[in-house]
């Protein structure tokens, strides 16, 4: 891997764009493709099922939401280790407004098919993918999110048409809007570099009170929630494009997976907003010393500062998920890919 150190972080080591791989012993291998044998035919026919007839059919949210709990069980995951910052366990049901509800947006780290599926079959959200080098988002359907994690980086998926979080969210002020800040999949070790979308959010946000109308928005009501998933085994996750049989071997072979869910405190831009005196800039590639010192203005005039948002959610996902973050994003995958594919490189089971 040496000839890929200039896509290792600088400031961590980490390399998040290399796939994951886990030694298989030769006893191990039978019973991995009796299970891969039994469970890829049942799979595929409840996935086929569920993405050309059973969600256009008026079936209700519950009954979608089962299919998609079921296509989980069958590819082996038995068991969601969901905790909540600031919630005892056990007493979750004491504290609803922890959890996201109709209304609310979803920060998700970006690693795996298995996100899209456990999201959707949680929440039923809107999945929201961000452009790299622009300030708008596409909004995809659960089967174009699902193959979006195995498509190359792109800024334009599936020719959708541009639009911005806040758009969405007037459109849909009763569903609960997914977004992966990243913008493209990462092998779990680490938290890339965001795309603009999150900071626009923001910057409309001040725009419009600027000009008296960010009650018309609905911003300051929305809040944003922090969710760190992780999959054991770690070899789920797709950071490279076009995988598909490899996951689904990694999938369908292990005997079980566990997906650790941590969901972090809620964030408005109105508490950023008057989130008073000092903001640190934060970054794992370099570390920056320098504090941003917020203008001495009145209280009702204060605005937040540019990429306050997306620092505030990051660092909650890095604490809540124990990860590092780096300094690599969808360019430098770009690169990565490249790279990859001129060596001629061939994924390992």
């Amino acid at each position: 891997m040496e000839k890929y150190s200039q896509y290792r972080d600088r400031g961590t080591g980490i390399a998040p764009f290399i796939p994951i791989t886990t030694q298989t012993s030769a006893l191990h291998l039978p019973l991995a493709a009796v299970l891969f044998a039994l469970r890829a035919p049942v799979l595929l026919t409840i996935s086929l099922s569920y993405f050309l007839f059973l969600q256009f059919m008026p079936l209700g949210s519950l009954f979608q939401k089962g299919i998609l709990w079921i296509c989980m069980l069958v590819a082996g995951v038995f068991w969601v280790d969901l905790q909540v910052e600031g919630v005892k366990r056990g007493t979750l049901s004491r504290h609803p407004d922890k959890l996201p509800s109709p209304g609310s947006i979803i920060a998700s780290t970006f690693t795996s098919p298995l996100d899209a599926l456990y999201l959707s079959a949680t929440f039923d959200p809107i999945f929201l993918v961000p452009s790299f080098d622009t300030p708008y988002v596409f909004q995809l359907s659960l089967l174009q999110t699902i193959l979006y994690t195995f498509s190359p980086p792109t800024s334009k998926p599936y020719s959708t048409k541009p639009t911005t979080i806040s758009e969405v969210l007037s459109k849909n002020p009763h569903r609960i809007i997914v977004i992966f800040p990243e913008g493209t999949t990462s092998n779990g070790r680490a938290l890339l570099r965001f795309s603009p979308a999150l900071d626009t959010f923001a910057t409309q946000y001040k725009q419009s009170r600027e000009n008296g109308h960010a009650s018309d928005v609905g911003i300051p009501k929305n809040k944003i929630f922090p969710i760190s998933l992780r999959y054991l085994p770690a070899n789920t996750t797709t950071p490279l494009p076009g995988s598909y049989g490899v996951f689904l071997w990694r999938l369908l072979s292990q005997p079980s997976h566990n997906i650790k869910v941590r969901i972090g405190e809620a964030v408005k831009i109105s508490e950023l907003e008057m989130a008073d005196d000092m903001l640190l800039a934060t970054s794992s590639s370099e570390t920056i010393t320098e504090k941003t010192v917020a203008r001495n203005l009145p209280t009702d005039e204060r605005v937040p500062r540019t990429g306050a948002l997306e620092e505030k959610v990051g660092e909650i996902l890095v604490r809540v998920g124990r990860i590092r973050r780096v300094g690599l994003g969808v360019k430098e995958k770009i690169g990565f890919w490249n790279a990859w594919k001129a060596q001629g490189r061939k994924l390992k089971k």
